[in-house]
């Protein structure tokens, strides 16, 4: 399914940059591509008169208009239409390019727009964590309730860390979950996890794992443990043996078999070539309910008048 939706997103994009070019080439460019100036490569200057020099960009951030931009090398034009906005560096082109989505020809779908937002929350500043529900929520084009969710997964996330108080009266509450998030372990982990991610973590400890999920766990861990250390088994008679065991499971007592066949036996010495015996880890447990089967046997065995 992800190489489908690799395959459609692409698909999606290649056409959507011929019906812009078409555009252009037939109606020119409209609308001017949207730019920040960077840091790098910049100079000030201080103009005649003035009181303070003036940063002089030499090169800019594109934070609107990349679909146009390829448009616009598709069909060779060597000029483009731009429009400067306010700021400087890439944290205000970053802030910029959130912005700029009402003007997006191809719109985010609804999931994008999640995903946006959650990682605008979670950049170094705490612009948009200050930002009330409601005006986060009509920023970033998605739902209260959304934004709600956000700020519990945080602070649940706090509560448990016992950074945030559970039960801390509501003049605390959101003084409390704002330094929280502003800590960089806090902001710096969440920047890198996306929202569905953190969301299906949150869910797991209220969901069992299903029977599928679970026997595909178990498989991975035999498979670990016999393809793990290389060279410690002939992969050939590794998959036989496997093979040999998927035959006894399917017996009627399949579990009960291999439980009293392959389960560990007390410590017995290992003989060598040259007929040196070596140490193994040793079932004490094991061995002393041998030991006393042992010497309940020899009672029970024995007659009167025996000593």
């Amino acid at each position: 399914m992800q190489k489908f939706k690799e395959h459609s997103d692409a698909k999606r994009y290649k056409h959507h940059v011929n019906d812009l070019a078409r555009d252009i080439r037939t109606n020119g460019q409209l609308t001017p591509l949207t730019v920040v100036a960077a840091e790098e490569g910049g100079s000030y200057h201080l103009a005649s008169g003035a009181d303070q020099a003036h940063f002089v960009p030499t090169c800019y951030w594109l934070v609107d208009g990349h679909h146009r931009l390829e448009a616009l090398k598709k069909i060779g034009s060597d000029a483009v239409q731009v429009e400067v906005v306010p700021g400087k560096g890439f944290a205000d082109a970053l802030d910029a390019a959130r912005l700029a989505n009402q003007q997006v020809v191809q719109s985010l779908s609804p999931l994008e727009r999640t995903e946006n937002a959650w990682t605008a929350l979670n950049l170094e500043r705490d612009t948009y964590r200050r930002m009330s529900v409601k005006t986060a929520a009509a920023t970033f084009s998605v739902s209260e309730t959304t934004i709600k969710r956000f700020r519990d997964a945080v602070r649940q996330e706090g509560i448990q860390s016992r950074k945030i108080e559970p039960k801390a009266p509501r003049d605390k509450v959101e003084q409390q979950l704002q330094a929280y998030w502003n800590r960089k372990s806090t902001w710096g982990r969440f920047s890198i996890m996306p929202w569905h991610v953190l969301k299906r973590a949150r869910r797991e400890p209220n969901n069992p794992i299903s029977a599928g999920a679970e026997k595909h766990r178990i498989k991975m861990e035999i498979a670990q443990l016999l393809f793990g250390e290389e060279g410690r088994h002939d992969l050939k008679l590794v998959v036989a043996a496997l093979i040999d065991m998927g035959r006894e499971a399917e017996r009627p007592d399949g579990a009960a078999y291999l439980e009293s066949k392959y389960k560990p036996k007390i410590y017995q010495p290992v003989t060598t070539d040259d007929d040196a015996a070596e140490s193994d880890h040793v079932d004490y447990h094991q061995l002393g309910l041998e030991v006393a089967r042992m010497r309940a046997e020899e009672v029970e065995s024995r007659e009167p008048g025996d000593f």
